[in-house]
């Protein structure tokens, strides 16, 4: 089967290579509609494929690395950010921040804009719904690792939390401080996304295995998250409760603050990710840390044994532990 070109592309849909490359690489901004959606549905109808590596050969590096988070307003984005930028400032490279808002058309401009610009690899928290691209940089071996999230279909290297330890070490914890029921509250919306998935998932599995406890579980989009805590959370003595995230933190401390609830010595709270609030808001709660400089080291030495070796990474999920801190 004839290999499909940029040519054809351009033949298909009608305008110029130069026009179709322009649209490739993201810069449409000044691209009339009609000519963006002609190249568009040109580029699905022939299935093409960009070759991503053959756009660094002008250039053998440009010694910058681009990374993707999911959300920048994630206290583990910005951490995990901080430390890879640190790492490349100490061996010489640039690094490109970019948040995808956990969109995928946004993470695919972005992966796209990057690869034009000739980074050397991408750090990317993967939105999960650009399946194709991925597989496409991967057999293409552009240097590529995920961090926090996982593809099962796709060969790339992934450094994360043990988020099922985690919620367990979590609910143990509520055990020993005498929880007689318990409650999850977590962000959910259409994305699939692996420390959600995981985490809920595992926390039901323990309430299946102990069933003569009750447990409960609310869930909802960030904006509506608080709202929905208002309207399912069972306001009884003894409570354990497990925040997903620091965004389930946040919307639960704002039920708190909303309803006037008394939460000093009823309830006992585990958050997962150690956001600096906790430090200082009363009543204490504990939360579960993530090694952040373990995961950001791994994952910056794997991309660089990519980029400057060309070597294929030896393990493809590279989990790690969380530590709980009581306060």
């Amino acid at each position: 089967m004839k290999k499909v070109t940029i040519k054809d592309v351009a033949t298909r849909s009608g305008v110029s290579i130069s026009t179709v490359s322009q649209y490739l690489n993201g810069r449409y901004n000044y691209m009339a509609e009609e000519t963006k959606e002609q190249v568009k549905e040109a580029v699905r109808e022939l299935n093409y494929q960009p070759n991503f590596m053959a756009r660094n050969l002008k250039n053998r590096s440009t010694k910058t690395i681009g990374i993707i988070v999911s959300n920048i307003l994630h206290h583990f984005a910005v951490s995990l950010t901080r430390k890879i930028e640190d790492y490349c400032d100490m061996n010489g490279y640039s690094l490109i921040i970019c948040n995808a808002d956990d969109d995928p058309d946004k993470e695919q401009k972005y992966i796209n804009n990057l690869i034009s610009k000739q980074v050397d690899g991408l750090i990317i928290m993967p939105t999960t719904e650009n399946d194709e691209l991925y597989k496409r940089m991967a057999n293409q071996r552009f240097p590529l690792v995920f961090i926090d999230r996982y593809m099962a279909d796709v060969d790339v290297p992934v450094f994360k939390l043990n988020n099922s330890e985690a919620v367990k070490t979590a609910y143990d914890f509520l055990q020993s401080r005498g929880a007689e029921r318990f409650c999850y509250i977590g962000v959910a919306d259409q994305l699939q996304l692996t420390p959600r998935v995981e985490r809920r998932d595992q926390f039901l599995k323990l309430a299946e295995k102990n069933n003569h406890l009750e447990h409960q579980v609310i869930k909802d989009t960030n904006n509506l998250l608080t709202e929905r805590i208002s309207q399912e959370f069972v306001d009884t003595d003894k409570t354990g409760i497990i925040l997903a995230n620091d965004f389930a933190l946040m919307a639960f401390l704002n039920y708190v603050s909303e309803s006037g609830i008394n939460i000093r010595g009823r309830h006992h709270i585990v958050a997962i990710d150690n956001l600096p609030l906790a430090d200082v808001y009363q009543p204490r709660f504990a939360t579960i840390t993530q090694p952040i400089e373990e995961i950001a080291s791994n994952a910056y030495e794997t991309l660089m044994q990519q980029v400057e070796n060309q070597t294929e990474p030896r393990q493809m999920i590279s989990e790690y532990e969380g530590a709980l801190i009581d306060r």
